[in-house]
């Protein structure tokens, strides 16, 4: 592989039967797994993947995602998927995603945040730590709500769900898209069958093998709110916008 700086990394994939649901549409979570995966491979064309990452003691983690889904795309249609940097907020490395249908037209923005974290103690670094060249382009915006903090003030107990051992990643704590398919577990199903135009979530804490997770959910005239604690601390957060 050649290291490159262009600052646009580009990906083209066809999407697979199993990335969609019974209504043959891509499922949240393949989103947010493809744009995890084409985050990490960036930062390898790069220079910067995961064993050099490792090496300096450092792990991106994915801790916020607010994506826009204009049309659904649906199973063996080819996918030409973007991503770059665009700034930083904070402690947050900010990310914006975007992903077009065969013809170019762009059918799904994301704009993600990550954080630069120990590896085995979870410490999260401040940006300056991360001493290596990436290119930003902080002119390239995508058309999304902000990735701030989701209310969750009136939510109701509707479930638990255990972790279980194939939840887990390489960094040993539940995969982040292993959330959003628990989420879409508590929805009742009518809501489920909604098209989502807005979705957000937020990676709160992590949970590990032998965690069981409460699901909670409530609901506004827009949106529907579901969240998850291990114990009293709040777990992962999310919010779903339907089209009208």
């Amino acid at each position: 592989m050649n290291r490159t700086d262009n600052p646009v990394c580009t990906l083209s994939e066809r999407l697979k039967f199993y990335d969609c649901d019974y209504k043959n549409r891509i499922k949240i979570s393949t989103i947010l797994k493809i744009a995890a995966e084409i985050a990490g491979y960036d930062y390898t064309v790069k220079g910067y993947g995961h064993e050099f990452l490792w090496k300096n003691q450092m792990v991106f983690l994915m801790s916020r995602m607010s994506l826009r889904i204009l049309k659904y795309p649906a199973e063996y249609e080819v996918l030409k998927m973007s991503t770059w940097e665009c700034g930083k907020k904070g402690a947050i490395f900010l990310r914006g995603t975007d992903i077009a249908d065969e013809s170019g037209e762009i059918i799904i923005e994301a704009l993600s945040g990550w954080v630069l974290a120990n590896p085995e103690t979870r410490h999260i670094y401040k940006p300056s730590a991360f001493r290596f060249e990436m290119p930003q382009l902080p002119e390239k915006t995508v058309d999304t709500l902000d990735i701030g903090k989701i209310p969750h003030e009136n939510v109701i107990y509707v479930m638990n769900r255990d972790v279980r051992i194939t939840d887990l990643d390489s960094n040993g704590h539940v995969y982040n898209a292993i959330y959003a398919d628990i989420a879409c577990d508590a929805m009742a199903k009518a809501d489920y069958e909604k098209d989502v135009y807005d979705f957000r979530i937020n990676f709160v804490s992590e949970a590990k093998l032998g965690d069981r997770i409460d699901i909670f959910s409530g609901e506004s005239e827009k949106a529907v709110v579901i969240i998850g604690k291990v114990g009293e601390k709040v777990c992962f957060e999310t919010e779903y916008t339907f089209k009208n």
